[in-house]
């Protein structure tokens, strides 16, 4: 992280989403000295703050223009602020970037990914180690066959049973029924 080092994330009293918007702009402008790219061709992606769940941030990429956007998650930015700035907003800038000057064909966590994130002195880690809770609990069902065994159907499942769709026991191939209803998790 030496040349992230470098850029010296000072948080001050500085509002976070204005800070991360900042710090998008700052990792694309490191990129145009690293590529040699133009301001056309790297312009700053909007950045939205609405990820929820375990995902720290994610890139968007427009299907028919070059148009791109990043979204953070403000919940994982406002408890993990140094690490969400330091790591997550270069890592889906890479991402933006990478997209801009080789399209679908360079892999999300590719070589030319790995080279810009260690160009800008960042782990090229593919997933973050932030702590994280769901955003929900599936409610399971208890279903029934001629095993001994239950099996249970998550509520995406149970749903789909109920408008008709059929699921059979991996182990017997019988029809699963729905159990008693005072057992369900």
């Amino acid at each position: 992280m030496a040349q992230a080092e470098q850029h010296r994330l000072d948080l001050g009293d500085e509002d976070l989403q204005t800070r991360a918007t900042r710090e998008t702009a700052y990792w694309i402008e490191r990129a145009r000295d690293i590529t040699g790219a133009s301001a056309r061709r790297l312009p700053v992606p909007a950045v939205a703050f609405d990820l929820r769940g375990r995902s720290a941030g994610q890139a968007i990429f427009a299907r028919r223009s070059r148009d791109c956007r990043i979204r953070i998650n403000a919940a994982l930015l406002e408890s993990h602020p140094q690490e969400m700035l330091a790591e997550t907003v270069p890592h889906e800038v890479a991402h933006v970037v990478i997209y801009r000057l080789y399209g679908r064909r360079a892999r999300p966590h590719g070589k030319e990914w790995k080279a810009l994130m260690r160009a800008f002195g960042v782990d090229p880690a593919p997933c973050h180690t932030l702590p994280t809770e769901p955003v929900r609990q599936l409610k399971r069902f208890r279903y029934q066959c001629a095993c001994a065994e239950d099996a249970w159907l998550t509520s995406i499942r149970h749903r789909r049973a109920q408008q008709g769709t059929d699921y059979v026991c991996r182990r017997c191939g019988q029809k699963l029924v729905r159990a008693a209803e005072s057992a369900d998790a």
